[in-house]
């Protein structure tokens, strides 16, 4: 139905929705009917220019689009009625919801897509809202790119307890306790938050930009409050519940686009207009997060796979009906119609969708691979997002990078350092990207935002390299260019300028939730990975490589114990990386010419029985994934028995303490027969002692 000249407004529910509606249209006026507004859209160009291709909010996170995240967040909350609002791509918006479980039957929530072609801000979709007169009553404001648990309900109950004591209550924002480099914190949402203790209500909201390392707050902050509160270890959620007032503000002020604009012109105006904000801060178990750029991207597909967000897991029912996933050892997912090559490795942190097959000696780590892919031999992903429908050729190595859905590489390609690719990108064979961002046409100046300029430089014919004009920016957006080009990638998702919580003085003490494994461990591990590879193709000394070592774990503060598991970890995966060693014997060839260059460090770290631990727990990891360590275990103990690298009694408890599963038995099962040699060989010891 036609509104105006660049508004049009689709009605999406069930049938048995649609034919109750006239019947029940004094119900839906009822302010107990749950009211949600979805902004599609979210105006920060976080994902530019990958947005010009497809909507922020059906970027695939962990193989799944963030809009269905959203929406079944929003069902799990008893929401039952939804308005997406969207400016850009709303075709695709349609047909995604037409083809969804919100437009069958038996949906609970009733879903309206509202377009408004000229909509470019918040601010500007709350002002349509408002001219359309479609608020009714309290309503739950979020993005289409979210993805949470929190039950919003007792939010909204929160906000109607605050609405009686104080009636000047507009809007109560979401906040969640997050200490200073935490993962899911976004760079772009960083402030300081002044609050009365005793009320929980915001009197200022300082957006800290880049660089800042002080705050100004005014005396008469205090004057009516005898306890303040700062908060600078917070995480904006950018989850709002709002009164029916809020549209009707942004209407009376035109000035308000954001709704950072929203808060500080009613804070600064609080006495004129009458209005008042408050904070609700979620409880350490509950998550919620805007996946509004690449950083966030990385952060909360690793929340995912960490099972963090529970329901919302890969082997999770309620995200989509599809084939399911099965959850293995070391965080794998992989549906059943997966296909692997011989010699083909997953190490952990892994997700691999429906009919996607994986050549033989490819080694994937830390990396969600989408369904219907093809990838060939002997390929190396690391830490890379690859959606739907891709082709990787022989020899590919892919690190730190996106890969947009139906898009192709050649042999030999190599995407490293935060590169991304737009979907429907096709690379020739042996090219080189360190990172860049490559689309699958040229950008036309209408397709580009005022902030945005792109010089372009043709790869092929569906491959364009777009650099950024540094020139164009002042100092304080010289890291934007770094930004659009996906290099928050790799990163553990900290802060990249060097301030510290001590040169706030509003800082609270950090959370102490964090991640269950830091993503500097990663880091360090793929250092030594470089290390130990570049030091066998060059012949370096032993010691340097030491001296390299041990510098990148002062670096990444990575503890004793860790250091020796994956330096042990890093010598057992180089023989994979040769790609000849595609069976055990050809590993234990190919591992025992390595450790003669690499003897000295592996004695250097393994020295004591703690380490010779270590190195048990990285040998059953690594044989728990991998078939060439698997067959060759029994072998390869041997091996490090006789180096004097591994104690026999060591050797006994490891192979006594093992859980009851079936890895951990097959695995003692197949070393059985060393085991057996030791204990005869001990035996033989004691009677020749006795004689």
């Amino acid at each position: 139905m036609r509104i105006d000249g660049s508004t049009f407004m689709l009605v999406l529910m069930s049938k048995r929705a649609s034919k109750g509606l006239k019947n029940s249209a004094e119900t839906l006026q009822k302010e107990d009917v749950v009211q949600a507004v979805v902004i599609v859209d979210s105006f920060k160009g976080g994902f530019h220019p990958i947005t010009y291709f497809i909507p922020a909010a059906l970027v695939p996170v962990v193989n799944t689009p963030l809009l269905d995240y959203t929406l079944e967040w929003l069902a799990l909350s008893s929401v039952q009625e939804v308005i997406l609002f969207c400016s850009s791509h709303a075709d695709l918006i349609k047909e995604h919801i037409r083809k969804s479980k919100w437009n069958e039957l038996a949906s609970a929530m009733v879903i309206t897509v509202m377009v408004s072609e000229t909509c470019r801000s918040l601010g500007d979709a709350m002002r349509d809202l408002d001219a359309k007169a479609v608020i009714r009553s309290d309503f739950i404001l979020v993005f289409g790119d979210m993805v949470g648990n929190v039950n919003l309900l007792p939010i909204l109950e929160h906000h109607r307890k605050l609405q009686k004591q104080d009636k000047g209550v507009v809007m109560t924002m979401v906040y969640k306790e997050a200490g200073h480099g935490y993962c899911s914190r976004s760079v772009d949402d960083k402030a300081v938050l002044t609050v009365d203790s005793s009320t929980g209500r915001v009197l200022l909201h300082n957006k800290m930009k880049v660089g800042t390392k002080r705050i100004n707050i005014p005396l008469e902050t205090y004057s009516d409050c005898p306890q303040v509160e700062l908060r600078y270890d917070l995480q904006d959620t950018h989850v709002a519940v709002c009164s029916p007032a809020v549209p009707p503000l942004f209407s009376d002020n035109f000035d308000f686009q954001t709704r950072d604009d929203f808060v500080r012109g009613l804070l600064m105006n609080e006495e004129i207009l009458g209005s008042t904000i408050y904070w609700y801060k979620l409880d350490e178990a509950q998550y919620a997060a805007h996946v509004s750029n690449w950083q966030m991207y990385q952060s909360v597909s690793h929340d995912i796979i960490y099972r963090w967000v529970y329901p919302f897991v890969p082997d999770s029912p309620f995200i989509q009906d599809v084939e399911p996933y099965v959850f293995l050892r070391h965080n794998v997912y992989k549906q059943k119609s997966v296909r692997l090559g011989k010699g083909c490795l997953l190490e952990e942190d892994i997700v691999i969708g429906e009919n996607t097959s994986v050549g033989e000696n490819t080694h994937i780590s830390h990396s969600v691979v989408g369904k219907y892919c093809h990838i060939g031999k002997n390929v190396t992903i690391y830490k890379s997002y690859i959606w739907d429908n891709v082709v990787i050729g022989d020899n590919c190595h892919i690190s730190c990078a996106v890969v947009g859905h139906d898009s192709k590489l050649g042999t030999g390609v190599r995407l490293c350092k935060g590169s991304v690719l737009s979907p429907g990108v096709v690379l020739p064979s042996d090219i080189h990207l360190d990172a860049n961002i490559v689309v699958c046409g040229p950008l036309h100046r209408k397709q580009s935002l005022d902030h945005d300029v792109y010089k372009q430089e043709k790869l092929a014919e569906k491959a364009y390299r777009l650099l950024l004009d540094e020139t164009e920016y002042d100092s304080e957006d010289s890291g934007q260019a770094q930004k659009l080009c996906g290099l928050w990638l790799g990163t553990s998702g900290g802060d990249s300028e060097s301030e510290s919580e001590e040169e706030l003085s509003a800082s609270n003490e950090t959370s102490d939730r964090a991640s269950p494994v830091p993503d500097d461990t990663y880091l360090f591990f793929s250092e030594v990975m470089d290390s130990l590879t570049r030091g066998y193709d060059d012949k370096l000394h032993p010691d340097n490589l030491i001296l390299e070592i041990n510098s990148s774990r002062y670096a990444y503060n990575v503890s004793v114990r860790e250091v020796n598991y994956f330096v042990v970890k890093a010598l057992l995966s180089l023989p994979i990386q040769a790609r000849s060693a595609d069976s055990a014997p050809k590993y234990l060839k190919e591992f025992n010419k390595m450790l003669q260059d690499f003897l000295p460090i592996l004695q250097n770290y393994v020295r004591n029985s703690d380490a010779q631990h270590d190195c048990l727990q990285a040998l059953e990891d690594m044989a728990s994934s991998t078939d060439t360590l698997h067959d060759g275990l029994s072998k390869l103990l041997h091996l490090l028995y006789e180096k004097d690298i591994l104690a026999e009694d060591i050797i006994m408890k490891w192979y006594n303490s093992g859980d009851e599963n079936s890895t951990s038995t097959a695995l003692r099962k197949q070393v059985a027969p060393f085991i057996q040699w030791l204990k005869e060989a001990d035996e033989e010891s004691d009677e020749s002692d006795s004689d």
